[in-house]
């Protein structure tokens, strides 16, 4: 094919971009390094506000007085990026265009008039009533828009709740620290207050290595535990769904609509600090305010399931994206801080399964999870969804810790800069030789 010089410069930028942009896109590099296999510790305040873990591998402070679940946590040698975990709130949607969670589907009065009554509750009513028995249509809609009245909001925030903390106890047994934030009062949510004593972060500290098998029943269901990791047990009991409110509305009418219609999303945030901000938390834990944390925060970017993912830019206007989870029982999901230095950087993981409980606590059956995710500016919204549990109890066990950090991606690496400027090289050559010839080229025999 021949071109001339013009068109060899545009090759020659188009080459350029090219590289570039495949530079963002290549996977980061990991560093090596395992972590101790028992790490002793004690437990003892910090700074007034904070109860502290302190190891040779992680440093881990939380609210000594409860106030709303917060987990900060750092590697001991290096505590210039402090990483944080806020347990935002729960909230409950509904699954009308896949399993996910979407802002945009949130339960609320609004979203269900507009989904669930035009697409289930009205067709059947009308199909049943309208042309035979008219005022008995008529007098369920009027009804149905009174119950909407009555429903709780779709988003309970864990920041407009009393916690309290139970001290941190050390469980010989299990060699690991166990203590519990309890929701103990919801403030201006009065159709919410059933939440009260029903929603538990059970957390435990390991000083070991540990294998947890969650139901002895159910062997197979296991994972490991690291020295310096903290699992919690995220706990729901009694939740009253809003679905089961209009169901039982409905069922005078003879019209149902299904419960795999909605599920409760657990919304965490993840973001990253530096030391000297660490007053911004305390101020937060202290005044129950929101979002002190995050404008502070720093974080570039995070790697899902080893795939990296630029957190920078605020992208909350749009939908949440899914997190392609794994083969139920087989893998766990990770979510790690990336960093510019290969040194240990915090992690959140969870496996993408949740029990169900009865009364006595016993197994009831294993649910599938599932998890969408957003970058909100220098942090990550991420939502842990839960499919419609009933009355039983929801529990299901993430975990926080350190491991060998991967690197942010940069745009122009030592080796990508040396077949950079040697791509250049080559078509200023091109262009020269273009210009004493006098006569087209043929790029194909450049090289």
């Amino acid at each position: 094919m021949k071109i001339r010089k013009n068109g060899i410069l545009a090759l020659g930028l188009a080459l350029l971009m090219a590289l570039s942009a495949i530079a963002l896109t290549m996977p980061a590099a990991k560093a090596d390094a395992e972590e101790p296999q028992e790490l002793p510790v004690e437990p003892e305040q910090y700074r007034g506000v904070w109860y502290k873990f302190e190891t040779p591998l992680i440093t881990l402070i939380f609210p000594a007085g409860g106030k709303k679940p917060m987990f900060l946590w750092w590697y001991t040698n290096d505590n210039s990026t402090i990483y944080v975990v806020k347990f935002q709130g729960v909230i409950e949607y509904l699954m009308l265009d896949g399993l996910y969670y979407k802002h945009r589907f949130q339960a609320d009065n609004a979203t269900i008039n507009n989904t669930l009554w035009n697409s289930y509750i009205e067709p059947g009513l009308r199909q049943k009533y309208y042309y035979g028995y008219r005022s008995r249509y008529e007098g369920a809609v009027e009804e149905f828009f009174w119950l909407l009245r009555g429903l709780h909001r779709a988003y309970l925030p864990f920041s407009a709740c009393n916690w309290t903390l139970s001290s941190p106890v050390f469980v010989e047994s299990g060699n690991y620290w166990s203590f519990n934030f309890t929701l103990a009062a919801v403030n201006g949510h009065p159709n919410m207050q059933f939440a009260k004593d029903n929603i538990q972060i059970r957390c435990r500290f390991y000083n070991t290595t540990t294998t947890e098998t969650p139901d002895p029943a159910n062997s197979d269901y296991n994972y490991t535990v690291a020295a310096g990791q903290l699992k919690f047990d995220f706990v729901v009991d009694h939740w009253e769904w809003n679905i089961d409110k209009i169901n039982s509305f409905l069922e005078k009418y003879g019209v149902q609509i299904p419960v795999n219609r909605t599920g409760l999303a657990l919304w965490v945030n993840m973001a990253s600090i530096k030391i000297e901000d660490l007053p911004c938390a305390e101020n937060e834990v202290q005044s129950q305010f929101e979002n002190q944390v995050e404008t502070k925060s720093q974080t570039m970017g995070v790697t899902i399931n080893d795939q990296y993912y630029n957190v920078a830019n605020n992208e909350t206007s749009q939908d949440e994206k899914p997190l392609q989870l794994r083969e139920q029982f087989r893998e766990r999901v990770r979510i790690q801080f990336a960093r510019k230095e290969a040194t240990f950087a915090g992690f959140l993981e969870f496996v993408p399964w949740a029990r169900l409980l009865n009364e006595t606590g016993g197994t009831i059956d294993f649910v599938n999870v599932t998890a969408s995710y957003i970058a909100a500016g220098g942090h990550l919204r991420l939502f842990i969804c839960y499919p419609y549990f009933g009355n039983y109890t929801l529990e299901h066990d993430p975990t926080i810790g350190l491991a060998s950090a991967p690197t942010i991606p940069e745009l122009v690496t030592p080796r990508l800069l040396i077949v950079l400027v040697g791509a250049t090289i080559a078509i200023a050559v091109a262009v020269a030789a273009v210009k004493i010839r006098k006569k087209p080229v043929n790029i194909v025999n450049v090289y």
